[in-house]
């Protein structure tokens, strides 16, 4: 199978003041993305903290993401499958298998530290188990692990190997990945690279919830061959969201606050000890309307 071309939205999993699931924020959540042009979703990604849930919450978000999926015609559903070990992730490919969902989302083992041996190892387990094809997940301050071009290439050989998401942003890497890739699977970038990666030939992008209607504009312009929009749009967007990625202090309670802001649906907190910065709310408050005006 392939997925949709386009965005796939990433969700933050909804909690409540006392840390637990909030399955109607969910819901609306799923909705709300899907209303912003979202070609998919991703249930419990990283940015959805599917490792501080317990398995019948991870097991319960991702039968509420599917259901609300499902409710729409052509929309493909990713389950971030992910676990410290290969058996911990086959362990969750197999109830995303049962569930039904189209692909699943996998990053190399991230506590110990692992060669390419070992996350060759772990991919092509996952891959030949029978369960979702696996869209392989590269996000190395997380992981601890660099996929290069090059390695990227050979994981693109696995059979049931169906994409791969980046969040680099570095040009040199992102030509010398596609050219290793040189479309045997299909690749997608992050927001802060989705014109790069659409010129480059990108799938679409995997998408913070938070920045799925930006994207959404930006797909649209650079394909109806509105490159200028599109250029603006990219700037914009990346002034609009604070930069530092997963290596920042801070990011995931930030990550959490934004997409409160910008879908206006309470997301919560996230678990301790993430926090977001003080006065992370009202930056975005202040930077959203610029954004918000081209689209």
């Amino acid at each position: 199978m392939t997925l949709a071309k386009g965005i796939i939205a990433m969700l933050v999993t909804p909690f409540d003041a006392d840390y637990q699931l909030n399955e109607t924020a969910l819901r609306e959540e799923v909705r709300w993305a899907l209303d912003h042009g979202a070609q998919g979703i991703v249930a419990t990604p990283s940015i959805g903290e599917f490792l501080h849930l317990s398995e019948a919450e991870r097991v319960r978000a991702m039968e509420i993401t599917l259901e609300e999926t499902r409710a729409r015609e052509g929309i493909s559903a990713v389950a971030m499958t992910s676990g410290a070990t290969t058996l911990e992730t086959l362990h969750y490919a197999r109830i995303a298998g049962r569930m039904g969902y189209d692909a699943q989302q996998v990053i190399p083992p991230y506590y110990w530290r692992c060669g390419e041996v070992e996350v060759e190892r772990h991919f092509r387990m996952v891959a030949e188990a029978g369960d979702p094809p696996v869209v392989i997940y590269h996000n190395p301050a997380l992981s601890k692990f660099t996929i290069t071009a090059r390695f990227a290439g050979k994981l693109a050989s696995i059979p049931n190997v169906i994409a791969m998401k980046e969040v680099l942003t570095d040009l040199q890497h992102l030509e010398a990945l596609y050219d290793e890739i040189d479309g045997r699977i299909a690749v997608y970038n992050t927001f802060r690279a989705l014109l790069a990666g659409l010129m480059l030939g990108a799938a679409g992008g995997f998408i913070n919830i938070f920045a799925v209607p930006a994207c959404v504009a930006l797909r649209r312009s650079y394909h109806a061959g509105d490159i200028a929009r599109a250029e603006e749009i990219q700037r914009r967007l990346n002034r609009c969201f604070p930069r530092g990625g997963e290596e920042a202090l801070g990011h995931l309670g930030t990550t959490k606050v934004t997409a409160s802001v910008t879908t206006g649906i309470d997301m919560g907190p996230a678990r301790p000890p993430y926090m977001a910065p003080v006065g992370a709310a009202e930056l975005i408050k202040r930077r959203l309307p610029a954004l918000e005006e081209v689209l």
